[in-house]
């Protein structure tokens, strides 16, 4: 509920009823009017304070219990229209007990007076009041309820134009009555003001159909991208805020699809976790930041290479040998990924792929998905052969070395481009071992680092590789 020390300014608003009953009363009322100005300010002011704790114990009595859609600003309209209608009656029985010789006509006066001005306008100062208060407090505060621009208008239209014109039938009909005027004089006031009346509800209807028709397009808009669908596209028709809007709508719709259209174009060329993580760290930072960026990881790296392939590409024409390279790095990327890897970087007919940069792994579990990739990768390249030989062409052997250790992962290169890789001795140690998958010896190797982690690890030989003192144990799968 709203606290006192912002509600306590909304206790002012019945006093405008008591300064406009009194000075329609004592210049316009010939009963009223006789009355000691003290007398009938005290009487006003007396039922002020009886509608201003009634309203708060109505408005506690609405709050009890109330969430979601009531809270708050409904349970203050409601509290305040009913406390009008209530200090209303009991105005009227007031003057009623207390001036029985006025006639009943201002009695019904005042009566009128208390709902025409308090329930159908000054409560319309409570309601936005209210809502000034929330806003400032936040959206939520407002409710869940969702009260429509179109029902909003509908309502106030209404009340605004309803009321003065009944006001002014009122008093055409007491003109009537005390014989100042014909009685076709309060027909014709009461004619214009039912006409003037409809004509302003049918206006008001027809705009807000339009009103809520847009306004709704908008809220499915906005639901629609935020559902991660940008295939968005507004009226910009309307020349008001409301087209200012939508035209601003359909921007933003086009600009995050054309950044969805950059993720997944960015993603064919790096793996897509990268390409995510990319987006998300430089919407954080600029890049000059990014590219100093570096953080060390234990991984696996796999690294596999064509063998053979130079002569192999100098017999076959450009465009055939770039859609064979395509096929067999679609069926490598394929196996890499499916067992949790991520490629790092093609290089000619190589393939450089790491695996434990993702989600949090142990070191077997790394290796192990390591050495499962490279062989799915040879089992692939079997069924790619057949589809080869098939076509007329030769086929293709790989080799594939894979070594665990430290690597420092992160951008490289100046600020106006970047790549993503890991660098250090472990990537260095994982190509020295793919360089010696060559006949007689496996087309799969792997350092011991890597051999303690698999089951059926064989070990094949103590290489020399070039760049290290002593002879390195190379295994593979038996």
């Amino acid at each position: 509920m709203m606290p006192f020390s912002a509600r306590y300014k909304l206790h002012f608003i019945p006093l405008i009823a008591v300064i406009f009953l009194t000075i329609y009363g004592q210049a316009v009322c010939p009963f009223i009017a006789t009355l000691d100005l003290a007398q009938l300010v005290s009487g006003l002011l007396l039922i002020a304070i009886i509608q201003i704790i009634l309203r708060e114990l109505l408005l506690r009595f609405f709050s009890r219990g109330s969430q979601g859609a009531e809270a708050p600003v409904w349970n203050m309209q409601k509290a305040s229209l009913l406390s009008w209608f209530i200090a209303g009656i009991l105005a009227s029985m007031y003057h009623v007990l207390v001036y029985p010789n006025f006639p009943i006509e201002s009695h019904l006066k005042l009566l009128t007076g208390y709902w025409a001005l308090g329930a159908g306008i000054l409560s319309q100062i409570d309601h936005v009041a209210v809502e000034k208060y929330y806003r400032k407090q936040g959206i939520r505060g407002l409710g869940e309820r969702v009260e429509r621009i179109s029902q909003r208008l509908m309502r106030l239209i209404a009340v605004f134009t309803l009321v003065p014109g009944l006001v002014m039938t009122v008093m055409a009909f007491r003109f009537v009555y005390e014989g100042y005027a014909h009685p076709g004089v309060a027909y014709e006031v009461g004619f214009l003001a039912l006409v003037f009346f409809l004509v302003a509800l049918l206006v008001t209807q027809q705009y807000g159909r339009a009103l809520k028709r847009d306004t709704r397009d908008i809220s499915k808009a906005l639901k629609t991208i935020s559902s991660g669908k940008f295939d968005v596209m507004l009226d910009t028709s309307r020349h008001d805020e409301l087209g200012q809007v939508a035209e601003g709508i359909n921007d933003m719709a086009q600009g995050l699809a054309l950044r969805e259209r950059i993720r997944e174009l960015f993603g064919r060329f790096v793996n897509p976790a990268i390409a995510e993580n990319v987006i998300r760290e430089f919407s954080g930072q600029d890049q000059k930041n990014l590219c100093q960026q570096g953080q060390r990881k234990n991984v696996a790296v796999l690294m596999s290479d064509i063998r053979g392939f130079t002569p192999f590409a100098e017999n076959m024409e450009p465009e055939k040998l770039v859609l064979l390279l395509n096929g067999y790095f679609s069926e490598m990327v394929t196996a890499i990924q499916n067992n949790g890897g991520m490629v790092d970087k093609f290089i000619g007919d190589a393939v450089m792929a790491v695996f434990g940069l993702g989600e949090e792994s142990d070191e077997a579990t790394i290796c192990r998905q390591a050495v499962a990739a490279a062989e799915e990768m040879q089992e692939r390249l079997v069924q790619y052969n057949k589809r080869l030989t098939s076509a007329g062409d030769a086929e293709l052997h790989n080799g594939i070395g894979i070594h665990f250790g430290e690597v420092v992962a992160g951008y490289i290169g100046s600020e106006e481009r970047l790549e993503f890789t890991v660098m250090g001795n472990t990537v260095n140690m994982a190509a020295r071992v793919e360089g010696q998958c060559k006949a007689p010896n496996p087309a799969i190797m792997f350092t011991e680092d890597v051999a303690q982690h698999i089951e059926h690890a064989e070990f094949i030989a103590a290489a020399e590789l070039k760049g290290l003192s002593q002879p390195v144990k190379l295994f593979s799968l038996s």
